[in-house]
């Protein structure tokens, strides 16, 4: 389905106040002091990431699953393992 040039321009703005946020996470995680919760900085800027080249392909990421590289996918476990401290195939749950 090829979407309109509205749509186009709401996605695009979309994708661009969650660059801003993910901006302002990142200055006021640093304020924190855990540099795991300041890993999903990371986590975020995958998502934005493939958002945005989705989009360029003309995929909506809302109506649509989000598309993601061998790269993504690569720093999406490589952040995910700096937060929960092991890589996302070996978390288990808590006996807790």
């Amino acid at each position: 389905m090829v979407m309109d040039a509205i749509r186009v321009k709401e996605l695009d703005g979309m994708v661009r106040r969650m660059d801003a946020i993910v901006s302002v996470f990142d200055v006021r995680s640093d304020t924190v002091g855990n540099r795991k919760f300041a890993a999903f900085r990371e986590v975020m800027d995958v998502y934005v990431g493939a958002c945005n080249r989705g989009l360029i392909k003309g995929h909506d990421f809302l109506d649509e699953d989000v598309k993601l590289s061998a790269d993504d996918i690569e720093r999406l476990n490589a952040a995910l393992e700096k937060v929960f401290g092991a890589p996302p195939s070996s978390l288990s749950a808590s006996e807790d």
